[in-house]
């Protein structure tokens, strides 16, 4: 905003001169060229590549939503890993995948940070609240709150009271996936000393965290 002449809403601002502000967001598809909305994503995604410098600012927002969760994480998790490496952007990384946050441990640099929008709540059960702040704080967000949006947008009840059963079992699977994840990693360790490598040090960091 400041480079453009707006006025910058804040008391104070450090500013550095940027050579352009590259944006990847929204979802949409382009029928009278055929192609999806992923094609758009990835193809906007490249050109942003082919263009940023270590002088550019990028924004990238929900890369990898448009195909399965698996190949929608490996994307995102290259694209960042070389817009950090070797692009070295300043990038603002927007995404809801989870495990993208252990990605920080393999930048000992603090080159990626971890940042999440604050929120507070009270209550419980049934009359939970959130109360977006639109504040960014530090550290990783490890509850998502669709549920709670449903519930503004007055989905029916008797869809939310499913929705909600559908995740606690999708977010028990994962836990108890977690766990045999980092008993193994322990077990590992504890059966032979030696291999307590780094990346099975990495491993048994990132299970521990994702509990």
């Amino acid at each position: 905003m400041g480079q453009i002449g707006s006025y910058v809403p804040a008391e104070s601002a450090k500013l550095g001169m940027l050579d352009a502000v590259f944006t990847r967001m929204g979802a949409f598809d382009n029928m009278l060229a055929g192609e999806s909305t992923f094609m758009v994503e990835l193809s906007e995604t490249a050109d942003i590549l082919k263009q940023a410098t270590p002088r550019s600012l990028v924004i990238l927002d929900e890369l990898g939503r448009g195909t399965s969760t698996h190949d929608g994480v490996a994307i995102a998790q290259a694209v960042l890993d070389h817009m950090v490496r070797n692009t070295r952007s300043l990038t603002l990384f927007i995404t809801h995948y989870q495990h993208l946050a252990s990605m920080v441990h393999s930048f000992r640099n603090h080159e990626l940070r971890n940042v999440h929008m604050r929120f507070t709540e009270s209550g419980t059960g049934e009359d939970e609240e959130i109360t977006f702040l639109y504040e960014v704080g530090e550290g990783v967000a490890h509850r998502s709150y669709g549920l709670n949006v449903a519930r503004l947008a007055n989905l029916p009840s008797s869809l939310l009271d499913l929705a909600k059963q559908k995740s606690g079992e999708l977010e028990e699977k994962i836990r108890r996936r977690r766990l045999a994840g980092l008993v193994s990693a322990v077990g590992g360790m504890m059966g032979d000393p030696a291999k307590g490598n780094d990346a099975l040090i990495e491993r048994l960091i990132t299970s521990a965290e994702q509990l």
